[in-house]
């Protein structure tokens, strides 16, 4: 699929103005924790958190289950028929067998092993998640949002971003504003301002459109 500047660069408006705008699929439609700002805080932001106490959290899993209930909604993230218990139960495993291990890696700027990293996880997510069945689908949206360094391109035949692809899209405006305390608008600004996160984000929305929807006014 040929791409078009002109529509990522409306695509990429369209979000920025929905950064921090409640997701209509979630619940009424007016809870804050369904935006991109706060869906980025609500995963990543807890991965961040729990790493500063040694990956401990009282007995409790690491991602909310409510947490992944908004996700779900928000992105139509098919579980294979798991309870959100049960998907939260699981994703806490593969957190403390796969991410707590790497968590120095991943959360730096890519490094070289970016795109291999990001294959290795996103399988051997899917399988801890899903048993293999999604297809790395389901997988590769909730990484998306857990491990944003990662070059993972959720919505896209290939869930790895190639360096090559990104080296194509023009210059997006990036969100300027950002939710929560001072440190958590910290950390999403700087994952923001120095990473490809957005460009994925503008990219990957695009292509799910292109398949599905007309453009967006």
């Amino acid at each position: 699929m040929a791409l078009s500047n002109l529509e990522l660069t409306r695509m990429s408006e369209c979000l920025r103005n929905h950064w921090q705008r409640a997701n209509p699929r979630f619940a009424t439609g007016n809870d804050p924790r369904s935006s991109d700002n706060m869906l980025l805080l609500l995963l990543y932001g807890s991965l961040h958190k729990a790493a500063g106490y040694g990956w401990q959290n009282a007995g409790r899993t690491l991602i909310d289950k409510t947490y992944l209930r908004i996700l779900t909604q928000c992105t139509q993230l098919d579980m294979q028929g798991l309870s959100a218990d049960e998907l939260a139960a699981r994703l806490d495993g593969f957190i403390r067998r796969e991410i707590a291990p790497r968590w120095a890696t991943l959360s730096q700027s890519a490094a070289e092993k970016g795109p291999e990293l990001a294959q290795q996880l996103i399988v051997s997510a899917s399988d801890a998640l899903f048993d293999g069945s999604d297809e790395c689908r389901a997988t590769s949206q909730i990484l998306f949002y857990l491990c944003p360094r990662l070059p993972i391109l959720p919505n896209h035949p290939q869930p790895v971003a190639q360096a090559d692809l990104l080296r194509e899209l023009p210059i997006f405006a990036r969100p300027q504003s950002f939710a929560g305390d001072a440190q958590q608008q910290v950390l999403i600004r700087q994952l923001i301002e120095s990473s490809d996160w957005w460009p994925r984000r503008v990219l990957s929305a695009w292509h799910l459109h292109a398949q599905t929807a007309p453009m967006p006014a």
